[in-house]
């Protein structure tokens, strides 16, 4: 059997459930069946068994208002989870849970009812309300979330701007240094080698001039040594 898209969660036969023949229109929420124009008017509607149940167009099948009305009738058949074949019918606040007619009668004579549908309704309303505020919630953090993405963004492209002209600066900075330093040395060189010059030429003359009294000096000791008169006269 063919199955056609479906807008609500479970697969919809692409023929009707009770001939089998047919396209299908309507869907039974108490029967859970998919039913045809025809079937649906002359078998289903006709019959006691199903005079009351709940009818929806197959077109509304996944709408809000659809589900809601599958959770109200599934909520007049919620069967009792001590007495399995016997429905639910009002709601123990002591306990905090839906009960039958039998747990009512032996174990919560005393307890405290409420109806069922308005513990339900309140029930499905604060979690709309939550839901709210949840959706509420969430587009302020996605808000927040596209706030704090562009300030990081924002704040990278700055960094990397600012660290470039550092870097760019600290580049400008060291060439400037660097002509600045070479154009010193360049300075104390021209400077400094003719002093060096000049100080060599009186050194090594002072040098000369040095060797040569001590050589004079060697001569006038070998002289004053020696037991030659003569010597005198050299």
């Amino acid at each position: 059997m063919a199955f056609p898209h479906s807008n609500d969660e479970a697969q919809i036969p692409a023929l009707c459930q009770f001939c089998e023949e047919s396209n299908i229109k309507w869907k039974c929420i108490n029967c859970d069946l998919f039913l045809c124009q025809l079937c649906n008017s002359r078998i289903h509607n006709k019959s006691k068994a199903s005079k009351d149940h709940t009818i929806i167009n197959l077109k509304d099948c996944g709408t809000a208002e659809t589900k809601s009305t599958i959770l109200t009738v599934d909520l007049q058949n919620m069967p009792c989870t001590i007495h399995s074949e016997i429905k639910c019918w009002v709601y123990c606040n002591n306990c905090a849970h839906p009960i039958c007619a039998d747990c009512s009668i032996e174990s919560h004579q005393k307890h405290e009812y409420k109806q069922l549908d308005a513990v339900f309704n309140a029930i499905i309303s604060a979690i709309d309300d939550l839901k709210k505020r949840i959706d509420h919630d969430i587009q302020w953090y996605e808000h927040e979330k596209l706030n704090l993405e562009q300030l990081l963004s924002d704040g990278d492209k700055n960094f990397q701007n600012t660290k470039d002209k550092i870097i760019e600066t600290e580049k400008e900075m060291k060439d400037t240094i660097s002509r600045y330093a070479s154009d010193l040395l360049q300075e104390l060189e021209t400077k400094w080698r003719p002093q060096e010059i000049k100080i060599k030429r009186e050194l090594s003359h002072v040098v000369k001039n040095k060797d040569d009294l001590v050589n004079r000096k060697v001569i006038i000791d070998k002289t004053l040594q020696s037991h030659q008169s003569s010597d005198i006269f050299s």
